[in-house]
């Protein structure tokens, strides 16, 4: 349609431009809209790995979690490759600057950090690529705890906190002193997604910058932000902080919205600290009590470099 259109529009002009008469020639509309810029699929995959963007369009899909500014679906493809795709929207970013950030996103490999697959940009929305995890995230794992389904024993726990460390330490020794570091700022249970050897995966990394004002002030009103609400190593390390904390103790932050640094220090300072830990990691309380100390230290004003926190 759009070359049907262009060529109409170069037959007119072409015909003003050749016609004897001397009226002034036709001024061409000054308020039609830009063309939208879209991108065909971006894949950071062996180039066997890769697929259409029309084959992805037309795959089963199922709705998993919607939000003001994202969708998640789980797609299945024809050939039976499962992805999990996230459709964002109202971001506030240049097509040629999210193209990039994507970039070097993509390019991003580690054991702990879940690999971008691929990408699509317009100007209005971006879909994420990712291979999905049967497993799902730590916030699953926790319900299922929670609800009596399954067991959450010491050694997972403290794999799980050391895994999301290495991410972290990675994410942020992985850009030189040229480029731009890219802070996550979202990092809670239900961004650490789990493989099928339940090791831990950050996920929805790259974007947060990108996030409308309007919409921002929600997302950093959770009980992982820091205080400060910046987009920095500190505030990553107070959500890792508080994910330790979580570990812990049991309590799920994404899903009570407790102020779970103020209850530890109370617990604390009545000289009850025994009483943090839930049932099973009371069981190796001289084993926790090295990882509470880690977990109280990730704050602004005593800030612990992630180094450190890993070995």
């Amino acid at each position: 349609m759009r070359a049907v259109r262009r060529a109409k529009e170069a037959e007119t002009l072409k015909a003003v431009a050749q016609s004897p008469s001397k009226s002034p020639p036709i001024k061409v509309m000054d308020e039609a809209k830009p063309e939208e810029r879209h991108s065909e699929l971006v894949f950071f995959v062996e180039k066997e790995e890769w697929f259409k963007l029309e084959d992805l369009l037309e795959a089963a899909a199922d709705l998993h979690t919607q939000r003001l500014w994202s969708s998640l679906y789980m797609v299945q493809l024809k050939n039976n490759a499962m992805f999990a795709v996230k459709r964002l929207k109202k971001l506030v970013v240049s097509f040629e600057e999210f193209g990039l950030t994507m970039g070097k996103i993509g390019n991003l490999k580690h054991q702990h950090i879940l690999p971008l697959i691929g990408y699509n940009s317009t100007d209005e929305e971006k879909l994420l690529i990712y291979r999905y995890q049967r497993n799902g995230s730590l916030l699953t794992l926790f319900d299922n705890y929670i609800e009596g389904k399954r067991n959450f024993p010491w050694k997972l726990r403290l794999s799980i906190a050391a895994g999301i460390a290495r991410g972290l330490e990675f994410i942020y020794r992985r850009f030189d002193d040229h480029d731009e570091i890219i802070p996550h700022g979202n990092i809670k249970p239900s961004n650490i997604l789990l493989s099928d050897s339940e090791e831990p995966l950050i996920s929805d990394y790259g974007y947060s910058k990108f996030l409308d004002p309007s919409i921002a002030s929600i997302f950093k009103s959770n009980g992982y932000t820091a205080p400060e609400k910046t987009l920095s190593e500190k505030a990553d390390v107070f959500s890792f902080g508080i994910i330790l904390l979580e570990l812990l103790t049991g309590k799920i932050v994404e899903r009570s919205g407790l102020d779970l640094p103020r209850w530890v220090k109370s617990m604390v300072r009545e000289e009850w600290t025994g009483e943090v830990f839930d049932r099973e990691v009371s069981m190796v309380e001289m084993y926790a009590f090295p990882l509470l100390n880690v977990s109280m230290n990730c704050n602004p004003k005593q800030m612990l470099d992630l180094g450190f926190i890993l070995y």
